[in-house]
């Protein structure tokens, strides 16, 4: 690692990746921070016991997942070359125009504005809806299910885009590596390890490193950032390496500009640290920390017993949506896959149904009387194995991922030194009712019963995001926020924040295309000064 560069990004997912790629494509010197490890496809966990493994837990796992529970929120985030990228679920989707009318976006920033970043963005990761790949004729049978069911209930419904490679075998058109079509196996909560899925390692950051010269230092997690008298600043970094004679090495490194993108509890941490606890950057804004927003999600709720077999194992994990407002609130619902290994746990978890506890004991007697020479010479288990599967609980199981509008005033704080988040389930409650009412809707026209999220339920009352938004939130001026709409901290010339936290309300959507536009909008402006637009000669390159 040099001693400075032009631009050091702190983190590598999709807000990092994108930074890191345009400013080495404008020549800039670029350094990549980043917590987690840089992971190979083979490395990715197939069995039971190497899950456990791809779990963060720092001294014990440099997993890519990592699971963070608070009092009344639940949080799954990435860590790794690629950040959330390598674990999210492929849908990339433009955020409705009405969002941006929220008085709490900066008045220069609307849907319009955006469109030519989202634009580039999704050109980059090559996001289309499914087309099944040779040898397939037909799409999963859960986004079949889904789909009929949203008819029927007289909701509207699309497939969603998705970077999910479905073509003949290619080497990658920027990052080289190998890529085979989808096999539907649904693994790609534990990353995919025959290249099928688009991530920003694959695409943004190695077309920064390969043809641009970036560095990427994987096992680096970033514990202070300091201004420096002469202009720009100066990153205190702490390595992880597996490696124990290097291991909690302290280091440091400048940067002219310093992006942060380590996600809206990370990059929010990390400034609250630097303001509160280190004194690094005493003049930090007082808004670090507001505007918390779990992207009104649901997780873990489903239709059970649905008449058709959803099969939620197989397929990419999400597939189509429905778009539903009413009282107010506007809202996403889309169908939900998990992996085998994971249903096969709560297919385990599960109580079994009457029907099939009948089942399983019959096939338990028989075979234990024919092993005892009694009722027969043999008998011919295949015949016997439904029993094991059918009246099973999962494969007629149709999970949704809901979204909406939130409240999005929650806020993120240092407790005993350790982040702490504080998030009101009675002020979304309302949200949440219509979110269940519609899909129960959904549940009741695929023939099934509506099953509301464990979390929800009293007396927990907890969410589950994998999407957690805010805590650096953009705005006009620094009473109310923490950077302008380009991601620059008020007050402090060449720190940008630079990924989920910005955004200052819910998406009702997926948010990793959104976060990647104003990524791609925050680099455009930091090379030319300016918004890009239509046909402009200095559109970013992908190729």
């Amino acid at each position: 690692m040099r001693a400075s560069y032009d631009v050091v990004v702190i983190g590598s997912g999709f807000g990092g990746a994108t930074v890191a790629c345009r400013s080495a494509q404008a020549g800039r010197s670029v350094a990549v921070l980043e917590r987690g490890k840089r992971w190979r496809p083979d490395e990715f966990p197939r069995s039971i016991g190497q899950v456990s493994e791809a779990f963060w837990e720092e001294g014990r796992s440099h997993g890519f997942l990592e699971y963070l529970a608070f009092r009344t929120v639940d949080v799954i985030q990435g860590c790794g070359v690629g950040g959330g990228s390598l674990h999210y679920f492929n849908v990339n989707v433009r955020t409705a125009p009405q969002v941006f009318d929220d008085p709490a976006w900066p008045r220069g920033l609307d849907r319009a504005t955006l469109d030519p970043y989202y634009d580039v963005a999704q050109d980059m990761l090559e996001s289309a809806v499914l087309t099944p790949p040779a040898g397939r004729t037909e799409l999963p049978a859960r986004t079949e299910v889904f789909i009929d069911a949203a008819r029927r209930a007289g909701q509207a419904v699309e497939q969603v885009p998705i970077a999910v490679f479905t073509g003949e075998d290619r080497l990658h058109p920027v990052g080289g590596q190998r890529q085979s079509a989808c096999t539907y196996c649904g693994n790609c909560l534990y990353g995919c390890d025959i290249g099928a899925k688009q991530t920003v390692d694959g695409n943004y950051l190695a077309l920064a490193e390969r043809r641009h010269g970036a560095e990427v230092f994987p096992l680096h997690v970033v514990e202070a950032i300091s201004a420096l008298a002469g202009g720009g600043y100066e990153v205190r970094f702490r390595r992880l390496d597996d490696d124990p004679r290097v291991a909690g090495e302290v280091g440091t490194v400048r940067g002219a500009k310093v992006v942060v993108a380590a996600g809206a509890l990370g990059s929010t941490e990390l400034l609250l640290r630097c303001r509160d606890l280190e004194r690094s950057l005493p003049r930090l804004p007082a808004a670090v920390g507001r505007r918390f927003s779990v992207n009104g999600e649901m997780l873990l709720a489903r239709a059970q017993g649905t008449e058709r077999q959803a099969d939620p194992g197989l397929g990419p994990p999400i597939t189509a949506r429905t778009t539903v407002e009413r009282n107010g609130h506007l809202m996403t619902i889309e169908d939900l896959g998990l992996p085998d290994s994971l249903l096969w746990f709560l297919e385990g978890a599960m109580p079994p149904a009457t029907a099939r506890a009948r089942r399983l004991v019959a096939l338990a007697s028989t075979y234990v009387k024919r092993s005892l020479g009694l009722g027969g010479p043999r008998t011919r288990v295949s015949l016997e194995v439904d029993a094991l599967v059918r009246g099973g609980r999962t494969p007629y199981a149709l999970p949704f991922l809901g979204m909406g509008i939130d409240s999005s005033d929650g806020a993120m704080r240092l407790a005993d030194g350790a982040l702490d988040i504080s998030w009101s389930p009675r002020r979304n409650r309302q949200l949440y009712r219509e979110m269940e009412k519609a899909m129960t809707e959904i549940s009741e026209a695929a023939g099934g019963e509506f099953v509301r999220s464990y979390l929800w339920r009293w007396p927990l009352r907890k969410v589950l995001t994998a999407h957690p938004l805010g805590g650096c939130a953009m705005g006009a001026d620094r009473r109310s926020s923490v950077v302008d709409e380009h991601g620059e901290v008020w007050d402090h010339p060449g720190l940008y924040v630079v990924d989920g936290s910005v955004l200052p309300t819910a998406l009702a959507v997926n948010p990793s295309l959104t976060i990647a536009a104003v990524a791609e909008r925050a680099s455009f402006w930091m090379t030319h000064g300016r918004d890009l637009q239509a046909d402009d000669a200095a559109t970013p390159v992908n190729r």
